[in-house]
């Protein structure tokens, strides 16, 4: 008896071996937890009809950028066109409850990657949806995500931003945080070279 026991390895080793392939199955892989509500692809919204986009449009020319800024914009525009990664021109924006903080642009299969993390700064609980980030292109389009989901954030805790987007090369981006009642503030991503 004590023979076969042996021969096919103690007990407690098949439960624990089972136990771990049932926890990687349920997290697809990942030993870590992995939150995606901030983590999304957002879609390309053609402005309204009618709508003198000119009129409305941030100002991305490079020129326009305090000259500390303009080399490092200038450092970005050739790493994203030549598929590296690189540092947004404004990297960091603060509202009463908010701080965004973006870290890195990549550009991936014909999209952009947004790199970067949320900060509860408040004193209270916040619960923050995506639908709060809304990104803009130097040609007026906008890019959105449709899902509302929220995800909680006690004081001082963080969470990662990662947003995906299909940014055609050449334009310029912004990133608008609007969760009010804080006022919506925006920060320059991309700015480009005007002729």
């Amino acid at each position: 008896m004590a023979e076969q026991r042996s021969r096919g390895g103690p007990a407690w080793f098949w439960g624990a071996l089972c136990a771990i392939l049932l926890i990687l199955i349920s997290t697809r892989g990942q030993l870590a937890p992995s939150n995606e509500a901030l983590h999304q692809v957002f879609a390309a919204q053609p402005p309204p009809p009618g709508l003198d986009l000119q009129a409305l449009l941030p100002n991305f020319d490079l020129s326009q950028l305090p000259p500390s800024l303009q080399t490092p914009a200038r450092d970005l525009l050739a790493n994203l066109g030549t598929g590296q990664p690189g540092v947004p021109v404004e990297a960091t924006v603060t509202t009463p409850r908010l701080r965004v903080t973006v870290r890195e642009l990549r550009p991936i299969l014909g999209n952009l990657l947004v790199n970067g993390e949320v900060t509860n700064v408040s004193q209270y609980d916040v619960v923050v949806p995506l639908s709060v980030f809304v990104l803009q292109d130097s040609t007026g389009l906008s890019y959105r995500i449709g899902n509302d989901t929220g995800i909680p954030l006690r004081p001082g805790e963080r969470i990662p931003l990662d947003l995906s987007i299909p940014l055609p090369p050449g334009r310029g981006l912004l990133l608008t945080t609007n969760f009010p009642p804080d006022a919506p503030v925006t920060q320059r991503l991309i700015v480009i070279e005007t002729p």
